[in-house]
């Protein structure tokens, strides 16, 4: 377990935006591949790209105030990745399972940084 006094003085906390930022930059792409294999439409790839772009531009340009906003909105676009994925595969029980336990744990790390966002304002 790491200290919210601890992430912030390391660049833990940073780090890890800037890491769910690239993954979930990749896992779009991914999305937006499998949707152009199976002849559906990228728009919801598309749209979630350009939510990470608008992210990415509020990662570097906003200020340390804009942290909680930036955690929200990616938890929610892997809350989105993780539901269009999920029509997307198809007979693949185990993926389905792999995926589920997956963005459970996405889940875990974004609140626990809110929570380190909220310990560390105290």
């Amino acid at each position: 377990w790491v200290s919210p006094k601890i992430a912030y003085d390391y660049g833990l906390f940073i780090f890890f935006l800037n890491w769910s930022l690239v993954m979930a930059i990749f896992m779009t792409g991914t999305l937006w591949g499998m949707a152009l294999e199976q002849k559906k439409s990228i728009l919801p790839s598309v749209l979630t790209f350009f939510l990470l772009f608008l992210i990415l531009n509020l990662h570097f340009l906003g200020d340390s105030r804009s942290s909680l906003w930036i955690i929200l909105s990616l938890l929610i676009v892997y809350e989105l990745i993780y539901r269009y994925e999920k029509k997307l595969i198809i007979n693949l029980d185990w993926y389905q399972k792999l995926r589920f336990h997956l963005t459970f744990s996405i889940r875990i790390c974004h609140l626990l940084m809110i929570a380190f966002i909220f310990s560390n304002n105290t």
